[in-house]
């Protein structure tokens, strides 16, 4: 076993695990019949697809290539189910739809009940999705790039990046974080974007948990 620790991608995975199980938490205790909680359902699954569009695009396009361009073939399997996420959710939403389609209370019972096992199967695979990628394409990437390559990935992003955004951004993010993920978010932004950390320091900074400061590098 190595005794340093490299870089690492997929640090987000907290996030986006939290945002899929408290979306089926929810379904789980709604009422399908009120058309109230039924809209809630509709706007946090609307709100989940787009996250996971987006961190799959992410993939494919920021991580993937680099192993593409090592003549690795381990990312297939991974980039074949983000492949299938269009179809996947298309499904969902069919499901979703026969909720609002039904007329009889019985009926919306039952057609929220076909969606929630069908979302929480999902979610279960998702889980073992996000597993391989940091289980298998992230030891790859860590295998064929040294830590100064891979930090390149997020630095470009960073470069984009307005004050405003990476402060949404991180805001977000912390929530599900120790203080290990938040000390590598904000070196990064620090070593590449300095004076768009100087900037954002302060609002982040009283984000942090005050028992948490003295193991972050700030």
């Amino acid at each position: 076993m190595h005794n340093f620790v490299r870089y690492k991608f997929y640090r987000e995975h907290k996030y986006l695990s939290f945002v899929l199980n408290d979306l089926e938490r929810l379904v789980a205790k709604t009422n399908f019949q009120i058309s109230e909680e039924l809209e809630k359902v509709a706007d946090q699954f609307k709100a989940a697809v787009e996250l996971l569009k987006g961190h799959a695009e992410y993939a494919d396009n920021c991580l993937h290539v680099l192993l593409k361009q090592k003549d690795s073939k381990v990312y297939e399997h991974i980039e074949k189910d983000h492949g299938l996420l269009d179809a996947t959710i298309n499904n969902l939403q069919l499901l979703l739809d026969q909720v609002n389609f039904a007329v009889a209370a019985t009926e919306k019972i039952e057609a929220g009940y076909q969606f929630y096992i069908s979302y929480r199967k999902f979610v279960g695979d998702n889980l073992i999705h996000l597993h391989e990628e940091e289980t298998i394409i992230l030891p790859e990437l860590q295998r064929l790039y040294s830590d100064e390559e891979l930090k390149e990935v997020e630095a470009k992003a960073y470069a984009v990046m307005s004050p405003h955004e990476l402060i949404d951004m991180l805001q977000v993010l912390f929530l599900h974080m120790n203080a290990d993920d938040k000390n590598a978010f904000l070196s990064d932004i620090k070593e590449c974007q300095f004076e768009k950390y100087a900037a954002i320091l302060p609002k982040i900074k009283t984000q942090i948990p005050e028992r948490e400061l003295p193991l972050i590098t700030l």
